[in-house]
């Protein structure tokens, strides 16, 4: 390769080797106290101030920032590499450069709210700190916080779970965005329950689930949700995860679509309603406690019988069905994706009437197939890419 690539464009070819690329459209929302650092500046000073050219920052990065402004917004490029032994070697070059991060940081000057498309939350994390510390910008995070005279109607159930649900059911709902659960992970302490699929908030789906019914009425907190929605006629998903520490945060990634206006505008849409939840809290209580009451009788009086006799025959057709694999061919593509329809369908039953034991018979069907369950993936963040987006 040194006979083919000149000396100056080596970098480069490093760069775009260990360049990162935002899955879906990724963002964290951030409140700006006051946009004092900006009055009396012209757009070409602002433009000026805000440009960096590999700026060491905090030891094992570097910044590069471009600024475009106009009328009510202020928009950064920003560029983050990460180096791997600067800390030993006391330099930032390409034999210890590890990955490059593009993110786009937008100002809405007017809302004084700022947003950074950044998948990967140690990345907005330093982000934040640079534009703190460097621009001298102040920024404050958007937290989910109990709201004091709202937590005694809910009872047991928590209190950022029924915000959330909340969030999706009315305020979301009320501005156009129609929404289906399809994954909820649940923090339930000493162990975390990955994917109760197939949940449609406020409907039957939902209250079919013996799990999250469990979760929900016990006070677990929901610490991630996938769900598929619809604006505008136009179908798209979207998953929020809570981050921080105590995870009060959200990450909002808006995935399945190319239509950069959808994504755009939803974004948009759920941006606002979670800046107001946070200051508010749970918009409808009335419809919200009528659900989670729905949802509490559904764990209470569960039919122990029935339940008992669903879960039997389904690990019974689980037992009878991986007694046979050794007669199928794995490399069928008809027999594989009848026993992914398979195991889905039952997963899904096992779910509704709180059966999470591992079995032995599903585990086995499911290496033959080929089809193991995926964990939740966090976009942390990033896939590789061959260039900038």
């Amino acid at each position: 390769m040194a006979e083919v690539i000149r000396e100056d464009e080596i970098e480069d070819f490093v760069q775009m080797a260990v360049m990162k690329k935002n899955v879906g459209l990724p963002a964290y929302t951030y409140k700006v106290l006051n946009t004092d650092f900006l009055d009396g500046l012209t757009s070409q000073e602002i433009e000026q101030n805000y440009f960096k050219s590999d700026f060491r920052f905090n030891g094992i990065y570097t910044f590069s920032t471009e600024a475009e402004y106009t009328t009510g917004k202020l928009e950064l490029k920003v560029r983050l590499k990460e180096f791997d032994s600067s800390w030993r070697t006391g330099a930032n070059d390409v034999n210890s450069l590890s990955a490059v991060y593009l993110s786009n940081v937008t100002l809405d000057i007017q809302q004084k709210v700022l947003t950074i498309n950044s998948g990967n939350h140690q990345v907005q994390e330093e982000i934040v700190f640079f534009l703190k510390s460097v621009f001298k910008w102040p920024l404050q995070t958007y937290r989910v916080r109990e709201i004091t005279n709202q937590i005694y109607p809910l009872g047991s159930v928590s209190y950022k779970t029924a915000v959330l649900l909340d969030l999706i059911h009315h305020r979301l709902m009320q501005k156009g965005i129609n929404s289906t659960f399809k994954e909820i992970k649940f923090d339930i302490g000493s162990k975390r329950k990955d994917g109760i699929r197939d949940v449609a908030i406020g409907g039957r789906a939902l209250l079919s689930s013996q799990l999250a019914c469990e979760y929900i009425t016990m006070g677990s907190n929901i610490v991630y949700f996938k769900v598929e929605m619809q604006l505008d006629g136009y179908n798209f998903s979207t998953k929020v995860y809570l981050k921080g520490q105590d995870t009060d945060i959200l990450k909002i990634v808006i995935v399945d679509t190319d239509n950069e206006a959808i994504k755009r505008k939803a974004m948009k849409i759920i941006q606002n309603e979670y800046i107001d939840m946070c200051a508010t809290g749970i918009s409808n209580m009335q419809e919200t406690t009528k659900l989670l009451e729905s949802i509490k009788d559904r764990f209470v009086n569960k039919d122990q019988l029935i339940t008992r006799a669903i879960k039997d025959s389904a690990l019974k057709s689980i037992e009878v069905i991986a007694s046979v694999l050794y007669q199928l061919d794995d490399q069928d593509e008809r027999v594989v994706e009848a026993l992914s329809e398979f195991i889905d369908s039952n997963r899904t039953i096992l779910d509704s009437v709180g059966y999470d034991d591992p079995d032995a018979n599903l585990d086995k069907i499911i290496d033959f197939a080929g089809v193991r369950k995926e964990a939740v993936v966090d976009e942390e963040d990033y896939q590789e890419t061959e260039g900038e987006e």
